[in-house]
């Protein structure tokens, strides 16, 4: 296969698959060889949501902060699928758990197999991870990879614990957003710059510029919630509040709006919408520019990624992370 960068018209996004997509061949062969099992739900399952329209943006940072170095092995490649894999394992139990039935506008795994398959496929990835972990033989990495899981967890939770929490501070968001998107962005860009064997220094940046960029693009999922139809989604939409996760550009339009807030109380009180409810409330959202904050705020953390690149680094891939950030706060999907 031929692989080419094609012009600047095009998505960061799409030039960094095209730019790696040597290694991204890999990946999915690497993906294909791990997913392999003599119990055939299992590879029906992960393959069907590994190839179910993902960004593959974390493998994807994976590959580039490694490369950022000129780094020439391949230890790379399964560490990316271990990222990978933990979370496609995070979004089986995600829709479980939201009770989802569709993701990126196709019927979700639960909806197709059931819950019990899914949780327990997604059991089986996080397992597979460690295995291709300890594979690797670096202790820092499994530790850093545990760690990972662990945050995961915490989030998940955390975020079921503040369910319709009326009084969520910005603070409060964050914190949920950090623990359970961000710190996957941030591992995978940890990942990278450990294999290419940076310094402990230059790892840490690289592992702030994840984060960062992390919250920036779940901050703008959080808008996009608010501003997009669900055609141009692929998912739902006006579907946060529904499942009572109270994010930013709810927070800010409520505490600009009593009516509002108190109309996202009665929500709250039914445990999901009425007629009208999803129109009215997107509507007094974007009244109040709660989508435009959300946004302002996912760019002042694309701004923070980009501070954090390494000025003795390839030049044309810190240029491509550089966009990334801006694309993860100005995408429009």
């Amino acid at each position: 296969m031929l692989c080419v960068v094609i012009n600047s018209s095009i998505s960061p996004l799409q030039r960094a698959v095209d730019l790696c997509c040597s290694d991204m061949e890999l990946v999915d062969a690497c993906i294909h060889d791990n997913l392999q099992s003599d119990i055939m739900m299992i590879p029906a399952i992960g393959h069907y949501i590994v190839n179910s329209g993902g960004k593959r943006l974390r493998p994807l940072l994976c590959l580039l902060t490694a490369r950022l170095f000129n780094y020439q092995g391949k230890r790379h490649i399964p560490l990316s699928v271990v990222v990978e894999f933990i979370h496609t394992a995070s979004l089986l139990h995600d829709d479980v758990v939201d009770s989802s039935d569709q993701r990126r506008g196709n019927p979700s795994a639960n909806g197709v197999w059931g819950n019990q398959a899914s949780v327990l496929v997604g059991d089986y990835l996080f397992s597979r991870s460690f295995q291709m972990m300890v594979a690797d033989g670096d202790m820092a990495m499994l530790k850093l990879m545990s760690d990972v899981t662990n945050a995961l967890a915490e989030g998940e939770v955390l975020q079921l614990s503040r369910t319709f929490h009326l009084e969520m501070t910005e603070a409060e968001c964050l914190e949920v957003i950090e623990r359970k998107t961000a710190v996957l962005f941030k591992a995978a860009s940890e990942v990278g710059a450990h294999a290419a064997g940076q310094s402990a220094d230059v790892v840490a940046a690289l592992a702030e510029y994840g984060m960062c960029l992390g919250v920036a693009f779940q901050l703008m999922d959080d808008a996009l919630d608010y501003l997009v139809e669900a055609e141009q989604a692929g998912k739902p939409v006006g579907h946060d509040l529904e499942e009572g996760k109270i994010t930013l550009p709810l927070i800010h339009a409520m505490q600009r709006d009593p009516e509002l807030a108190r109309r996202v109380e009665e929500i709250s009180e039914r445990d999901g919408y009425q007629d009208g409810d999803r129109e009215w409330v997107r509507a007094r959202v974007a009244a109040q520019d709660g989508t435009g904050f959300a946004m302002s705020r996912a760019r002042d953390y694309a701004e923070r990624a980009k501070a954090l690149l390494p000025d003795h680094a390839d030049p044309e891939i810190k240029a491509l992370l550089a966009e990334l950030a801006d694309f993860s706060a100005h995408r429009p999907y």
